[in-house]
């Protein structure tokens, strides 16, 4: 029999970073030292950017890092670095991991390589310190207070205006919809929207029809632009959110509306909310480095 007093395991979920993975740990060590509430983990919903390899960044975060250094903050975790030894090694507020699923903006070809080296595993490790994991296409991570996360990686092929550059694996699979089909989780990873789930004739298919037949508790996804927001579709049981890009771009440096939020999960069910714009005002692009320290 389950403790009823015990408290929730808590996890915060992230939108797109393009790079801010060090902002986004410290952020949780800023909420958890404003809440006093520990964070099992930390989950995110793709463009990760996930380039360990500075030659081989795709346009889009070449272009971008021109103007902002923060997009290239893989860099700082695939080797030792100064910065992340204080992010990771001085935090006084708990040691969270966390797992993210691949978007479009990555190197494929280096998860996958990653991937397969952790064997049967359904996560791997990307970075030089244990704390940033790849949860792999079309497979679940059970998590020890009873939570199950599953990932999709990936954009679908087929929506209006998706990009036709991208690498295979830059794309839903269908090998991987068809893995999950027969698994429970109760959380979803995706980075791209089942189908008129943010906007009318936007979305997969694949993903949808994957939620329909699946009905885990919460998808989360990100991938598009503006606000984070709760799907206003019928989904059945499973609440569908979207998460904006927490990319610190805001006037004032502060993370986008809606771009993270807490997931509750006591081992049987949850409730998820975003964090409220005035709670995330504090921390910015500027001072994120001590914050919470």
């Amino acid at each position: 029999m389950s403790d009823s007093s015990a408290q929730p395991a808590v996890f915060l979920v992230f939108g797109d970073l393009h790079g801010r993975i060090l902002p986004a740990f410290r952020f949780a060590s800023y909420w958890t030292a404003s809440t006093g509430r520990a964070v099992s983990g930390l989950l995110q919903v793709g463009d990760m950017g996930y380039f360990p390899d500075i030659s081989r960044l795709d346009k889009a975060t070449l272009r971008q890092a021109k103007d902002d250094p923060l997009e290239l903050g893989t860099l700082d975790v695939v080797s030792r670095t100064e910065i992340a030894d204080r992010v990771f090694d001085d935090d006084p507020n708990g040691k969270p991991d966390l797992w993210f699923t691949a978007g479009n903006h990555e190197d494929f070809e280096e998860l996958e390589r990653l991937a397969k080296y952790s064997g049967d595993q359904p996560d791997f490790v990307v970075d030089a310190y244990c704390r940033v994991r790849g949860i792999k296409d079309g497979e679940v991570k059970p998590f020890d207070c009873g939570l199950k996360a599953a990932a999709i990686w990936g954009v679908d092929r087929g929506e209006p205006n998706a990009r036709q550059n991208l690498p295979p694996r830059g794309y839903i699979s269908e090998r991987a919809i068809d893995r999950l089909t027969g698994k429970a989780f109760d959380v979803l990873l995706m980075h791209d929207a089942p189908k008129d789930a943010k906007r009318e004739g936007c979305g997969s298919e694949l993903l949808l029809t994957l939620l329909e037949l699946s009905q885990p508790r919460f998808a989360f996804f990100g991938h598009y632009r503006g606000d984070g927001s709760k799907s206003e579709q019928d989904h059945g049981r499973t609440e569908v959110f979207h998460l904006a890009g927490f990319e610190l771009r805001t006037r004032d440096g502060h993370p986008e509306s809606g771009s993270v939020g807490v997931l509750e999960w006591d081992g049987n069910d949850g409730a998820f909310m975003f964090i409220e714009d005035d709670d995330l005002k504090s921390f910015t692009r500027h001072n994120w480095k001590w914050i919470g320290m």
